[in-house]
């Protein structure tokens, strides 16, 4: 087709005025995505900043520790900080009892599970020497006084007891003990007896890319059962407790490297304990198991101090060590002459103190309060629930025909 030269001055503006138009439509719609953006940024923000404030929903808002954490953090994850730490080396350690779970109730949770099995558990004959123990474990929830040696003496009995039981039904078995009432609290599970202010800590941390394992001396396979629901994000290979033997269902006790597993075989718990995670024993396990040096460590106890001074000590990174000090009488059962020792361990070892008084907004949450009018009692301070005993042990293993004491019911 041939124009004329008015033909072709027409076709020029025509599509002149078009590349017009599409500029205009082009700079409108740049604007309003510009626009779009900004409104999502601030969106963005905005929910970032809601977002850390509940963080930390149950810190005082003036926490020294809250402050601490989050200036420690900003300044490890930020690559041109001088102390930034690579992600793959963020090793952060926590004791449970006492540091994320309550231990007051009234005692270690598989110490009472240990006197229930003993004492309450009809399923279950004891040994003299388990019954003994037993006994020894209801003087310290009623004194709260611990003779030096019966730590070793509870581990190597609570792994006794539950020998030739499957690793499953263990953990049923662990798991249904947990549903039983917290003694000397109201409204609280056994299970439910996590601090919430330290639930929100360690979620913070696993937040920013730290790689968190509690490393405690409770039993492991009972940390695997009453880890994961507040710590869903938690594998089992991050959980490191005390262990005892695991072995095959007909191998009876022979050696490992003689037995050949069969298809029949399930695991069972052997009964021999293998290593008390606590005191030097947890820097052993850390080594061993994690292979890395930590570089934030939590803990509450004299237990725990190893591995405080194993975080802070010859560390090329710079490193925390947090230590919980039970200074709180009104909303838990606080031993103030405890904790004032450990904050003159912190002040001489370099850790840093919590106050769980001054820096907890709640420890369990709304509608649990300490039972004031407790006192102590063997039936009430187990909860044997439905395999309960119609015999009570009195002194050396003797099972007396005795009458046992109502009990709570148990969920």
């Amino acid at each position: 087709m041939k124009l004329s030269n008015g033909g072709i001055v027409a076709f020029m503006l025509t599509v002149i005025l078009a590349l017009s138009g599409c500029g205009a439509n082009n700079q409108q719609a740049a604007s309003s995505s510009s626009a779009q953006n900004e409104a999502k940024t601030e969106q963005t923000t905005t929910e970032a900043a809601a977002t850390t404030e509940a963080e930390f929903a149950n810190w005082t808002d003036d926490s020294p520790t809250v402050k601490l954490v989050k200036e420690y953090v900003a300044d490890v994850t930020d690559e041109k900080s001088a102390n930034f730490i690579p992600a793959e080396d963020r090793i952060v350690t926590i004791d449970w009892d006492g540091t994320l779970f309550g231990e007051l109730d009234p005692i270690y949770f598989d110490w009472a599970m240990y006197v229930h099995r003993v004492l309450w558990d009809s399923t279950y004959t004891p040994t003299a020497e388990q019954v003994e123990v037993a006994h020894e474990i209801e003087k310290v929830e009623e004194t709260r006084k611990f003779p030096e040696s019966l730590e070793a003496q509870h581990a190597k009995c609570l792994a006794e007891v539950f020998k030739g039981m499957s690793v499953e039904d263990f953990s049923a078995y662990a798991k249904e003990f947990g549903e039983t009432d917290a003694p000397k609290f109201k409204g609280l599970k056994r299970k439910d007896s996590y601090y919430k202010p330290m639930v929100e800590l360690v979620n913070y941390l696993h937040a920013n890319d730290f790689d968190c394992y509690v490393v405690s001396g409770t039993d492991r396979n009972v940390l695997r059962v009453l880890i994961p629901e507040y710590f869903p994000w938690m594998t089992p290979d991050h959980i490191k407790g005390s262990v005892s033997t695991v072995e095959a269902s007909g191998q009876k006790g022979e050696d490992g490297l003689e037995y050949t597993w069969t298809k029949d075989d399930k695991l069972t718990l052997g009964g021999k304990l293998v290593i008390k995670d606590v005191k030097a024993n947890k820097p052993s396990i850390i080594a061993t198991e994690i292979g890395k040096q930590p570089v934030v460590s939590l803990g509450n106890s004299s237990g725990d101090s190893s591995m405080a001074n194993y975080a802070v000590n010859n560390n090329k990174y710079k490193s925390l060590a947090l230590m919980l000090c039970c200074d709180d009488t009104d909303r838990d059962w606080g031993e103030v002459d405890k904790a004032e020792k450990m904050q003159k361990s912190c002040t001489e070892n370099g850790w840093n103190a919590v106050s769980q008084k001054n820096e907890w907004k709640t420890f369990f949450g709304d509608g649990v309060t300490i039972d004031k009018d407790w006192k102590y009692s063997s039936a009430a301070s187990n909860q044997a629930g439905p395999n309960a005993r119609e015999t009570a042990y009195e002194g050396t293993g003797q099972a007396e025909q005795t009458e046992q004491p109502e009990l709570a019911e148990a969920a």
